[in-house]
C-alpha cells in the first residue's frame, strides 16, 4: 500500500476542479492510500508516509516545515511538486535546493508539447503530453539525475519534468500547470501516480507471462498487441490444431505452445490467461483457470448467462484475481468521439439511442453464424453494440424486448435479423438491429439528447489497386469496415440549430492491453471492469429469452443492472 499525503489549498477539493479531479483518481487506485491536508502544518509530522505531493495552487511550507520535509527526504521518504506548487516553492532558498531548481519565469498561456523521456516513470505512457498551460523556463539547467519530460521553446530543449536524488530520497519535479477549466490531461495525471511511486522506491515486477488460450486470427492480434506492450510478455499458446499452434511459432519466435488447457493450469510461470475461443466454451475454460490461481482475459461475450458471470466474479473476487473482458470496441475512433460529446453534455441528457449494424450478403459459414456455440447475434455484434450503448447510458434496465426474423438464410442458425429494445426505469430507451437482409442501411448511430442530436452514417467505400494491364480493381469494403460520418446538432439559446462534422481521433495503439498492464503491474484502475460486461451479458441473455418465446417484456432483477 502506498501511502501518500497530498497538501492541497482547499482539502476539499473545491478550489482547483484539475486537482480535485487527481485527487479522486488517486483515490480509486486499489494500491493507494490517500491523506488530504491544507495545512503546510502537517509536514512537522511525517511518519506513516511513502510519499508527500504538493500539485496545485498551495503556500510554500515556512523553514520548520521545509527542515521536516527535507530530513523526511534525506532519510529515504519521497516528494513530487507539480504546477503553480514548484512557484511558491521557489520563493524559500531551502525548497530551492530540495527541488534542485533556482529561478526562472513562466512561458505564457499556450499549447505545450512535452515527450516523454525514456524512464521507468513514463512506460506505456504516450509519447508526448499535449496540454494548454505554461511551464517554467528556468534560470539554469535544473540539478537532476533524470528527465523526464521536455519540450521544446523557441528552439530549445527545456526539462519539464525530472527526477533528482537527496540523500536516501528522490525528489519528482514537474513545472507544467495547466490552469483550472483547461481541458486535464489524463496522460499527466498518470504520470504524477507514477512519479509517487518512483520517489516512494516502488519499481515494476517482472513482465506479466500471458498464455494465449485458442489461436485464431484473433490470437494473432492479442499476441501483437502483447509483444507490442511493455510489461507483458507472450510465453505460451495453447491450441487443440497443431497447424495454428505452427502459426503462432512461425509470427512469435521462443512461443512455448501446448494442445492441453490442464497444462496451462500447471505452469507456474503463467501469470494471465487471455481465453479466444468460441463463446460456449469461455465460462468453464475461465473457471478453470480461475481456480487454478490465475488472472483471466476473456474475448467478448463474456459468457453466456448471468449465472455463469456472477460465478466468474466470485470467482474472481475470492481469489484476488483479475477477470475482464476483451471489449476493444469501446476505442473504436467513432464510439470515443461520441462518447466525449455526450460526457461533455453537448447535447444534453441522452434519452433515445438507436444502433445498427448489417447489410444484405451470405452470412459466413463458421461458428460466428451457428447459434448454439454463437449464442446468435444478440451475443455475436450485439457484444459491442450493446456495450457502447450501456457504457453511454448507465443506470437501471427497467425490461428487454427483443424480435427476430428467418426468412432468407436457412443454411445456418443465426436469424437473418434480430432487434433488441432496451428501456431504463427513468424512462429512457436504446435500440439495436443487426440484419443480414438489409438491402439499405440505416444510419450507425442515431442519438437524441434534449439539446440536440447525433448521427453516423456508414460510409460506403473501396480499396482501389491496378492490375498490370492498368486495369483499375476496385474492392468494395463492407460498411463496419469503414469509420463512419458522424455529424452533431446543437441548440443555442436563440433556437437556432447548428450542424458539425466531428473530427475522429486516432485509434490508440493497443489501448487494452497497455491499461491491463497498467493494472497489474501499477495497480491503475481497470478500463473494462468484469460487473460492465456482467450488465452486458443480461441484456443479451433476456433478448434472446424475449425472442425465443415472442414475450412482449422480459423483466431484469435489479441486480442485473
Amino acid at each position: 500500500m502506498l501511502r501518500i499525503l497530498v497538501l492541497t489549498r482547499d482539502a476539499q477539493g473545491g478550489h482547483d476542479d484539475g486537482q480535485a479531479a487527481w485527487i479522486q483518481r488517486l483515490r480509486a487506485n486499489r494500491d493507494v492510500r490517500v491523506t488530504v491536508t491544507e495545512s503546510a502544518e502537517r509536514l512537522r509530522a511525517l511518519e506513516g508516509f511513502d510519499a508527500i505531493a504538493a500539485t496545485g495552487d498551495v503556500a510554500a511550507p515556512d523553514e520548520v516545515e521545509l527542515a521536516a520535509l527535507a530530513l523526511f527526504v534525506e532519510r529515504g521518504g519521497g516528494l513530487v511538486v507539480a504546477g503553480d506548487a514548484v512557484d511558491a516553492w521557489l520563493m524559500n532558498p531551502r525548497a530551492q535546493a530540495l527541488l534542485g531548481l533556482g529561478g526562472g519565469h513562466r512561458t505564457p498561456l499556450t499549447e505545450l508539447v512535452a515527450h516523454t523521456q525514456q524512464h521507468d516513470i513514463t512506460r506505456r505512457l504516450d509519447r508526448s503530453i499535449t496540454v494548454v498551460g505554461t511551464c517554467l523556463l528556468p534560470a539554469e539547467p535544473p540539478d537532476a539525475r533524470e528527465i523526464v519530460l521536455k519540450t521544446n521553446w523557441h528552439y530549445t530543449a527545456v526539462p519539464v519534468a525530472y527526477t533528482r536524488e537527496a540523500g536516501a530520497g528522490r525528489v519528482f519535479v514537474s513545472t507544467l500547470s495547466i490552469p483550472d477549466g483547461m481541458p486535464a490531461s489524463a496522460t499527466h495525471d498518470r504520470l504524477l501516480y507514477r512519479a509517487l511511486r518512483y520517489v516512494s522506491g516502488r519499481s515494476e515486477s517482472a513482465p506479466v507471462r500471458v498464455a494465449l488460450i485458442g489461436y485464431g486470427a484473433i490470437g494473432f492480434e492479442h499476441g501483437e498487441a502483447i509483444r507490442g506492450t511493455d510489461g507483458l510478455e507472450l510465453a505460451l499458446v495453447c491450441d487443440r490444431s497443431h497447424a495454428r499452434v505452427d502459426m503462432a511459432r512461425q509470427s512469435f519466435d521462443g512461443v512455448r505452445a501446448t494442445d492441453d488447457i490442464a497444462n496451462v493450469e500447471r505452469d507456474d510461470d503463467i501469470d494471465l490467461a487471455i481465453i479466444g475461443t468460441p463463446p460456449n466454451t469461455h465460462a468453464s475454460l475461465a473457471e478453470r483457470l480461475l481456480r487454478a490461481g490465475k488472472h483471466v482475459v476473456v474475448e467478448k461475450p463474456f459468457c453466456m448467462t448471468t449465472a455463469e458471470a456472477d460465478r466468474l466474479i466470485s470467482l474472481a473476487r475470492e481469489g484476488g484475481r483479475v477477470l475482464t473482458v476483451y471489449q476493444n470496441r469501446r476505442w473504436d475512433p467513432d464510439f470515443l468521439a461520441i462518447q466525449r460529446v455526450v460526457t461533455e453534455g453537448t447535447i444534453g441528457e441522452v434519452f433515445h439511442v438507436e444502433t445498427f449494424v448489417g447489410g444484405y450478403s451470405h452470412p459466413c459459414d463458421l461458428w460466428h453464424s451457428h447459434e448454439p456455440v454463437s449464442g446468435g447475434v444478440f451475443y455475436d455484434w450485439g457484444s459491442h453494440y450493446l456495450d457502447w450503448v450501456l457504457t453511454l447510458m448507465p443506470g437501471e434496465v427497467s425490461d428487454v424486448r427483443a424480435s427476430s426474423h428467418k426468412r432468407v438464410w436457412h443454411d445456418v442458425t443465426n436469424a437473418d435479423q434480430a432487434a433488441v429494445y432496451v428501456r431504463f426505469t427513468d424512462g429512457r430507451e436504446a435500440s439495436f438491429i443487426h440484419s443480414d437482409v438489409a438491402a439499405l442501411l440505416k444510419p450507425k448511430w442515431y442519438i437524441l439528447g434534449t439539446r440536440g442530436a447525433i448521427v453516423a452514417n456508414w460510409r460506403h467505400t473501396a480499396v482501389t489497386s491496378r492490375k498490370w494491364s492498368g486495369d483499375l480493381i476496385e474492392e468494395r469494403l463492407a460498411p463496419s469496415e469503414a469509420l463512419p460520418v458522424v455529424t452533431v446538432a446543437e441548440r443555442d439559446a436563440a433556437g437556432l440549430l447548428h450542424e458539425r462534422v466531428l473530427s475522429l481521433p486516432p485509434a490508440p495503439v493497443h489501448p487494452f492491453h497497455v491499461n491491463l498492464a497498467d493494472h497489474l503491474l501499477l495497480g491503475e484502475p481497470l478500463a473494462v471492469e468484469p460487473r460492465s460486461s456482467r450488465r452486458n451479458i443480461a441484456v443479451m441473455e433476456a433478448a434472446a429469452f424475449s425472442a425465443a418465446h415472442d414475450a412482449e417484456v422480459v423483466p431484469i432483477a435489479e441486480e442485473y443492472a
